[in-house]
């Protein structure tokens, strides 16, 4: 369980619901995390824990009995990203690193990413597949990369 997880799930356990509130990863890519507090917990609960995440820095929205919650941070969640990196995050790193001008913001790749790794290394390597392909066309185009730090590629680390 990543960092970002357990600030959650200490939210989360301090509300009041009929059970345990779910936390999930979210199946929208604009979001991190979804949650079904509304669906067992009064409005005002719902309300209590949406500021109480606001006030830490987590952006919110409520859709269809769920809670939405994204927060990227700069690194990598502590205690999050295991394993190695594969071929695919290899070559991530070295496209960003031979190509270190003209970025643009990597919010989406990030969450890609964070995503990716909490399903563990086939996962990882899928969505870093994906994502070289990505960068491979904006390069041919003459398009900006991601700003991602080389620690969200598992930068160092060998299989």
């Amino acid at each position: 369980m990543n960092e970002l997880r357990r600030e959650l799930i200490q939210l989360l356990t301090a509300s009041e619901s009929r059970r345990p509130a779910a936390l999930r990863r979210s199946l929208s890519g604009e979001f991190l995390y979804a949650t079904d507090l509304p669906q067992i917990a009064e409005a005002e609960t719902v309300s209590a824990v949406r500021r109480g995440a606001e006030k830490k820095g987590w952006q919110t929205a409520e859709a269809n009995g769920w809670i939405l919650l994204d927060r990227i941070p700069d690194k990598p969640p502590s205690e999050g990203f295991r394993g190695s990196a594969g071929p695919e995050a290899r070559c991530c790193a070295g496209i960003l690193r031979r190509h270190p001008e003209n970025r643009r913001d990597g919010t989406r790749e990030k969450r890609i990413l964070i995503k990716a790794d909490e399903e563990g290394e086939e996962a990882f390597e899928k969505a870093c597949r994906a994502l070289h392909r990505e960068w491979a066309e904006a390069l041919r185009k003459g398009e900006p990369l991601p700003d991602i730090p080389a620690e969200y590629l598992k930068e160092g680390t060998q299989k």
